[in-house]
């Protein structure tokens, strides 16, 4: 009797040691990135439609944006989608806008026109889901003459692990 417990015993430490083995092998992976850009909306202020060229770039870690609006009331709206592949969940730290257009000197390099992002800091994206955000740049009216603006803009995305 005390020879078959041993037996058991054995066998059941096996089966545990392998489980245990396996689950400390499993590999996690981080990969968030930008996955897609859509254009949700354009609003045309003269006869003329403003248009936006976007590439995603550094294996989906930056946006190279560039706008061109050529008349008040000119607007655009992208939706930027943020996909989240890898088996951990992960924390979106900031998205990083160059030249970021909320200080006041490069606010007045691209004045009338203004740029705004949704804000998507703290959001938590769990493995194998996406979050999106929104990215519109809109010519305001001002009492100077509709002049062509083309307006460059890079987005970084910076996140951390949960």
């Amino acid at each position: 009797m005390l020879c078959v417990t041993i037996i058991c015993m054995g066998f059941g430490f096996i089966v545990l040691s392998v489980r245990y083995k396996a689950e400390t092998e499993k590999l996690s992976s981080y990969n968030v990135s930008f996955s897609d850009v859509r254009k949700s909306s354009s609003v045309r202020g003269s006869d003329i439609e403003p248009y936006g060229n976007i590439d995603i770039t550094s294996n989906g870690l930056e946006l190279d944006m560039s706008f061109v609006l050529n008349s008040s009331y000119d607007e655009l709206s992208y939706i930027v989608t943020i996909r989240n592949s890898g088996t951990m969940p992960a924390e979106i730290v900031d998205i990083m806008a160059s030249p970021n257009y909320q200080t006041d000197y490069y606010k007045k390099l691209i004045s009338p026109v203004s740029i705004s992002l949704s804000d998507v800091k703290g959001k938590i994206i769990p493995a194998g889901d996406d979050i999106e955000f929104k990215v519109v740049v809109y010519y305001n009216p001002s009492s100077t003459s509709n002049v062509k603006k083309i307006v460059p803009l890079k987005l970084g995305l910076l996140t951390k692990s949960r």
